[in-house]
């Protein structure tokens, strides 16, 4: 059940909800009552905005009378200062079981998962989603399954297995038969042949499927002040009137309903906030909704201008509810939607881009201009005023002073003031976003010290931590709904990658119940950050520099400690290679003996088995030791 907290209303609301059948009209009314009323909030304008300033078009009144807008992007600069700084490399992700029975099945989960998010296209996704996170502060992942089969021809030997087994069965039953004195009745050996198939279906694609979802397709309750006590949420999709006509899985007697009322999605790019009924001659396209009611736990499908559902309600087909993922950005309170990291630059970047229109506007007016009088400078002189040529001659006719003859205009300039409201303006930049010239890759136009300079990025390090913890609970989340997906929809037999701490690569087959149970997916801590290659040196270093007293004390192991510092540090795969072990010392476990295979003397200063306190029984006082007796006690 939805968590509602102490909102009384929304629950008496939930709970009348509950005994109201669902039409389509009223799912429709709903949706559209959201649209609506985020469209009035302004929420579509706003990021439509976002979109094109990051698009670097302007269209705002106040630039509208200048022909040429000439400004520094700054809003592209800052998303992609952001995203590449907590989403680049592929996410570490660890399993842990939450019951000690399946503690045996938590290293195969892992595999599966980190081969998951590797193989089938769920890091670009996220990639996509972390951009959304960023620039709208709604980033949304749908994770569902995907099973696609195709009819093949079917071996021969398993063909004739499935005949001779078959055959088997009807010969044990006529057996069976002829003891019980009855007749048999069961099909001929032809008749069997016959009704073994000759093909059979097997799984082309049988794997989760995460894809991002356009935060302008998803509507959520307009009652609710977060998204979690929502009590219904819907996904808007735009699908060609062709498919939807021809879809097996909906409804046959809706589909022959369904009609073309809208243009594709791409072809919105022109407008994200287009609402109207007219989409363009090529009204090819069904609105398709998918509609998740949170209070009865069902499901439907539905279209605009149609009055049947394509797929009735019906309980939720995933374990886990609602196959959504949400990333919030900046929560703001007491609002549904968060906000993102370029709506605070907004204004900023509006005001930079007039600034520095009104700059080159400037300069453009500023030309060389001069009154002259034609009858007394003449047509040479006019020739010679307009060359580029140095020292040119100007002749003059006229006795009068050069003044009245030729004069430069004063053309009108910006204050020197105004020209220094550009770095104010990015400095504002810097302030609100939290992105410093540093991350930016430019150089401080004031000199700081290496002290100052790292203060300066462990504050901007402060935020992105935050950002990166809300994304790595939302991979966590991500992954802990594929492998609950496998456990029930998985239908064939896979085979996983496991890369061992050594590098080492072992393929490891699984099915169903090799991953069941209860788990925690936790993703490694800044794994998805850029790795710098300095740092991960220096610290390589410094770790061999602290373990040095320990491997003096014999505390620690030499060659793994170095095999750690080579992979890890230089990025070295096969670092046993370079790594030379210690040849076994005489005496120690495992070592060989003598020359003549004679046991080695065990740790401890014990004696060899059959000697006593010092010498050998036999052994007189005063003689020579033999060598290879001699060795051991050594």
């Amino acid at each position: 059940m939805a968590d509602y907290g102490y909102n009384s209303q929304a629950y008496m609301a939930a709970e009348g909800d509950k005994k109201k059948p669902k039409t389509v009209s009223t799912c429709l009314r709903r949706v559209n009552d959201a649209m609506k009323w985020r469209k009035n909030a302004g929420f579509d304008e706003k990021w439509s905005n976002i979109v094109k300033l990051y698009a670097n078009q302007y269209e705002y009144e106040e630039l509208s009378g200048y022909e040429d807008i000439v400004a520094p992007n700054m809003m592209f600069s800052t998303a992609n200062v952001i995203v590449p700084s907590v989403m680049v490399n592929y996410p570490k992700i660890t399993v842990t079981a939450r019951k000690p029975e399946y503690d045996s099945y938590a290293p195969l989960v892992e595999a599966v998962t980190n081969y998951y998010w590797q193989h089938f296209d769920v890091h670009e996704e996220m990639r996509l989603v972390t951009k959304d996170f960023v620039v709208f502060g709604l980033g949304v992942a749908k994770v569902t399954w995907a099973l696609v089969e195709e009819e093949v021809e079917k071996d021969r030997d398993e063909w004739v297995g499935e005949v001779q087994e078959m055959l088997m069965q009807s010969a044990n039953a006529r057996f069976q038969s002829e003891l019980d004195g009855m007749p048999f009745e069961g099909p001929d050996e032809d008749t069997i042949i016959g009704s073994v198939a000759t093909t059979k279906r097997i799984a082309v694609e049988d794997h989760p499927v995460v894809e991002r979802v356009s935060p302008f397709d998803m509507y959520f309750d307009p009652d609710a002040t977060r998204i979690k006590n929502a009590r219904w949420i819907a996904q808007r999709m735009y699908i060609p009137l062709e498919d939807a006509r021809n879809f097996e899985g909906w409804n046959p007697k809706a589909r022959k309903r369904l009609h073309g009322s809208a243009m594709s999605a791409a072809k919105k790019d022109y407008d994200l906030t287009f609402q109207g009924e007219e989409r363009g001659r090529e009204a090819d396209f069904v609105v398709v909704w998918e509609y998740y009611d949170m209070i009865d736990k069902t499901i439907s499908v539905f279209a605009e201008g149609c009055d049947m559902f394509l797929i009735e309600p019906e309980p939720f087909q995933f374990p886990f509810g609602h196959p959504y993922v949400f990333w919030l950005n900046h929560i703001v309170p007491e609002k549904l939607y968060p906000m993102g990291d370029l709506e605070s630059i907004v204004p900023l970047q509006v005001e930079l881009a007039l600034t520095r229109t009104q700059m080159v506007n400037d300069r453009k007016r500023y030309r060389r201009m001069y009154m002259y009088k034609p009858d007394e400078i003449g047509p040479d002189g006019l020739a010679a005023l307009t060359s580029s040529d140095d020292n040119a001659l100007i002749p003059i006719d006229s006795d009068g002073p050069f003044s009245d003859v030729i004069a430069p205009i004063q053309t009108s300039s910006l204050p020197p003031e105004f020209y220094n409201q550009t770095a104010m303006i990015l400095d504002d930049m810097d302030r609100t976003s939290a992105v410093t010239e540093y991350q930016r890759g430019s150089v401080a136009e004031v000199r700081r010290t290496a002290t100052e300079a790292a203060m300066i990025q462990d504050m901007s390090n402060a935020r992105s931590a935050d950002k990166l913890a809300t994304i790595e609970r939302g991979i966590s989340e991500i992954a802990r709904k594929c492998v609950q997906l496998a456990q029930e929809f998985l239908s064939s037999e896979q085979v996983a990658k496991i890369v061992g701490d050594n590098g080492a690569t072992d393929w490891v087959p699984f099915d169903r119940d090799a991953i069941i149970g209860e788990y925690d997916f936790v993703v490694e801590a800044g794994s998805t950050q850029p790795m710098n290659e300095t740092f991960r040196r220096q610290s390589a270093m410094q770790l061999l520099d602290a373990m040095a007293p320990f491997i003096g004390a014999g505390v620690v192991n030499p060659a793994k400690l170095a095999e750690h510092v080579l992979r890890n540090g230089f990025g070295i795969k096969e670092p046993g290679d370079f790594i030379q072990q210690p040849p076994a010392q005489p005496g120690m476990p495992g070592a060989p003996g003598g020359p003549e295979g004679q046991p080695g003397m065990p740790m401890g200063g014990g004696m060899p088995p059959g000697m006593g306190g010092g010498m050998p029984p036999e052994m007189p006082m005063g003689a020579a030791m033999p060598p290879e007796a001699a060795m051991p006690m050594m």
